[in-house]
């Protein structure tokens, strides 16, 4: 589960769902229980999605891990996951502190030179992937060699092939 789950309707319809049940069993105690009731079911409901979502999240830096190596590269303002995968080496869970222009430009202005250096050393792909086209735009500024592999699904694909 990621946060595009919490935005899909199913997620919305299943916490109405949840929040009906609720307050039909509960109707028959009063007003005031209904409410303590709804809110806590709710804040578990959510809670779960949140266990979910982390849980699904652990289970994939597990298996990265598994594959041979995953590394982290950090600054106070973003992150960025790099692991295997079929030979190649795939840049994952690039994340900002804050949405927005500049966030995560500090970051790759010095981890992305260097992983091209050292991808060109051992004669490795690069991949990675975006939804948001501005994004796909900075990264190729960002990143030489880098380019559109395809886009499908809404998924922007980017490839670098070694130098």
């Amino acid at each position: 589960m990621t946060r595009e789950h919490l935005k899909k309707p199913s997620t919305s319809l299943l916490a109405a769902a949840t929040a009906a049940a609720i307050a039909t069993v509960a109707w028959p105690l009063g007003s005031a229980p209904v409410i303590a009731l709804l809110v806590a079911g709710l804040a578990v409901f959510y809670l779960l999605v949140a266990a979910g979502t982390i849980a699904a999240h652990l289970a994939t830096l597990r298996r990265w891990k598994r594959s041979g190596w995953l590394v982290g590269y950090f600054t106070a303002h973003a992150s960025q996951l790099v692991h295997p995968d079929n030979g190649q080496w795939v840049l994952s869970e690039h994340h900002a502190r804050r949405r927005g222009p500049g966030w995560g430009a500090q970051l790759r202005a010095v981890v992305w030179p260097h992983l091209a250096r050292e991808a060109d050393r051992a004669g490795v792909v690069v991949r990675t992937a975006t939804k948001v086209p501005a994004l796909a735009n900075q990264y190729l500024r960002d990143m030489p060699g880098l380019h559109v592999e395809d886009e499908a699904g809404g998924v922007i694909r980017l490839v670098r092939d070694p130098g």
